[in-house]
């Protein structure tokens, strides 16, 4: 009773995930389930008539009467056909953009730190595609209708001819559904497998035409090394796909094997009543169209019964990844509204660590520091000292697995995370810039202000360069969709990524590590620019190179995962630790030795 719960539960979500998807389509999906259950049987019982008086009587007027009903009957059902798939079509599409753009924002609002989870996306693959709105309402509800009155009118004919027959071929229908339940396990097992090997040699295939790589490629000569890859991914896939068939072939053959007994049993009985003339051609042909239409639906019901008891693992699997779609601590949120701190900026973590999911090693490690409102924090540290993280969690892209944010003393976590970011203006290392205008690239989401628009143009220094573009803002970023469109320097890129920032103009300002593609003299200008208008803001620069520091009133230096100095410039220099000496060897660069053997800047 309780795994019947569970079905019957999961057979209602699914329901109601369709009709809430794919109701539009219910109208088109009925009349096809109609044309569907009358079709075969206006065509199985109309030749009989015509066989009948060719073998009789022979009457020219009634065998033209019977073909042209025939051919009515024939143009009736192509015309209905036509027609739904006419006014049907453009249904169907608009309910296919429904539901991927259904399925899409999931993966938007979806928590960052399961949005990057490889796991997540297996899961996904999986599962997401055998939950199609539409391909349940018309293989399963309508399905089941359609085979129930089918079957119901094949057995009246069968029965008629000997009740034997329904007998047998219902032994025949019960060994191939055990075979088919054991054909479904192996599909069932072999789906996340062959669903991550897609999605691995899918990607290779994207990068071939990836143009964002394809410098890369080219300059390092691996189109031959990408192509290896790629076959390599696709010869594993194959060999995958090789072993599952081969699992399926015996079971296969049986199936087949039991078909052909079935076959050679119905046709001989029914030459047998032919011959001695216990039925007439034309019933000869009805009841060997009928036997073969019910085997085909009776199976067809089976099936869908057993396929119902995967398509029931597949919304578990579902139900799963949704649970990874869901903010995590969305309950938690008592906080929002446009200022939800009260006008209180200052940042404080307490005893902050974090893991990544199905690891144990922790990347932050009890990490205490406060960031006051209006200040101007540096946090500096070799690669992979856990900068980027620290930045992430006060974002919130990810949650701490232990300790405490605070902003302007409230618990962050109970923030509404959408009103929290709007307190954030942050220029990522690896920020992206879009395939649209530079104005959408700026602007995004929020509502156009053309004077604060021109003004983060001009601060961010892109104001010479917009204007020697012929549609100035309204110019398209790469080539892509507008022939006409523009492409930017690395340095120009991360020049409009901070344009966002300014335009977005929030009370929070963080940098991490937005100077990569710059020179050092254009990285001080940078910060220059970013320290005069910054004003009372709350800023953080994240930084491997040091140019930030003399901007900021205090350094948090990162190390191994930990917070390992905290001060001035000055008191940093003095304690001679790992700030001092990240500092010393930077400078080592900047400093050139004369002839004389004296350093000189």
């Amino acid at each position: 009773m309780k795994k019947l719960k569970h079905f019957l539960s999961n057979m209602g979500f699914l329901f109601k995930h369709s009709w809430s998807l794919a109701r539009s389509t219910y109208f088109f999906t009925v009349m096809q389930a109609v044309i569907n259950t009358v079709q075969p049987f206006a065509l199985l019982i109309m030749p009989k008539y015509i066989l009948d008086e060719l073998a009789g009587q022979r009457r020219p007027d009634v065998t033209l009467m019977y073909i042209g009903a025939y051919a009515a009957v024939i143009v009736f059902f192509n015309v209905a056909g036509l027609l739904l798939s006419r006014y049907g079509s453009i249904q169907t599409l608009k309910t296919v953009q429904k539901i991927q753009m259904f399925n899409k924002r999931k993966w938007l609002h979806m928590d960052y730190e399961h949005f990057e989870n490889g796991q997540v996306r297996d899961l996904s693959a999986t599962c997401v595609d055998e939950m199609d709105p539409r391909l349940f309402a018309e293989g399963t509800v309508f399905g089941f209708i359609t085979n129930l009155i089918q079957l119901a009118g094949y057995t009246y004919i069968i029965a008629s001819l000997h009740p034997l027959i329904i007998a047998f071929i219902l032994v025949v229908i019960w060994l191939n559904t055990l075979i088919g339940r054991k054909l479904n396990k192996i599909a069932y097992e072999y789906q996340p497998i062959i669903a991550r090997l897609n999605r691995r040699f899918s990607y290779i295939f994207r990068t071939m035409v990836d143009f964002e790589v394809g410098k890369d490629i080219r300059i390092n000569g691996a189109a031959e090394w990408l192509r290896k890859k790629y076959e390599d991914e696709t010869e594993n896939y194959m060999e995958q796909m090789k072993e599952n068939q081969n699992k399926q072939l015996w079971p296969n053959i049986i199936v087949m094997l039991i078909d052909l007994l079935q076959t050679v049993v119905i046709y001989g009985y029914c030459a047998y009543l032919a011959i001695s003339g216990g039925i007439s051609v034309g019933s000869f042909s009805v009841f060997l169209g009928a036997v073969t239409a019910f085997t085909g639906s009776f199976m067809g019901f089976i099936g869908r019964f057993t396929g119902l008891k995967y398509l029931s693992k597949y919304v578990d699997d579902y139900k799963k990844f949704l649970t990874y779609t869901e903010h995590r601590g969305a309950d938690r949120e008592v906080f929002g509204g446009k200022d939800p701190t009260g006008g209180k900026y200052d940042i404080e973590f307490k005893n902050v660590s974090f893991m990544y999911p199905n690891t144990d090693r922790y990347v932050l490690k009890n990490v205490n520091i406060t960031i006051k409102a209006g200040e101007r924090l540096s946090v500096v540290g070799y690669n992979g000292a856990g900068k980027s993280t620290f930045i992430k969690l006060i974002c919130r892209l990810y949650e701490p697995t232990e300790g405490t944010i605070l902003m302007g003393g409230i618990d962050v976590s109970t923030i509404d995370v959408h009103d929290y970011r709007e307190m954030l203006a942050v220029v990522f290392q690896d920020y992206q810039l879009l395939w649209m205008s530079l104005k959408d690239n700026i602007v995004m989401n929020r509502e156009l202000n053309e004077k604060r628009l021109m003004q983060a143009i001009e601060q961010s220094g892109l104001s010479e360069r917009v204007t020697m573009l012929e549609d100035g803002v309204d110019t398209e970023l790469y080539r892509l969709f507008d022939y006409e469109g523009t492409e930017f320097s690395g340095g120009e890129g991360q020049k409009l990524a901070c344009a966002r920032a300014y335009y977005k103009d929030s009370p929070v300002v963080i940098l991490d590590e937005p100077t990569a593609s710059l020179d050092p003299i254009a990285e001080t200008r940078l910060y220059e620019r970013f320290n005069s208008i910054i004003g009372e803001k709350t800023s953080i620069y994240i930084s491997h190179r040091l140019a930030s520091v003399k901007f900021c009133d205090s350094i948090a230096v990162f190390a191994d995962g930990e917070l390992v100095e905290r001060g001035t410039h000055k008191e940093l220099m003095e304690k001679n630790g790992v700030y001092a000496e990240m500092f010393t060897k930077q400078a080592h660069y900047y400093v050139a030795e004369n002839p004389n053997g004296e350093e000189g800047a």
